[in-house]
């Protein structure tokens, strides 16, 4: 239950990457691979949104 709170807050209040990257890691991963982020993510975005010194 809380991941899938975590996981709908995320979608509601963060980036559409962010947000997806978590619910593909965490609800759409398949059993025993949890967290592992699925290629396709934009990663790129994510750095982006992390970085505190925006270029």
């Amino acid at each position: 239950m809380a991941t899938v709170l975590q996981a709908s807050l995320l979608v509601r209040h963060s980036t559409p990457e962010v947000g997806d990257a978590f619910v593909a890691s965490r609800l759409d991963a398949p059993a025993g691979v949890f967290g592992a982020p699925p290629h396709g993510l934009d990663t790129a975005a994510i750095v982006r949104r992390a970085d505190p010194l925006p270029a």
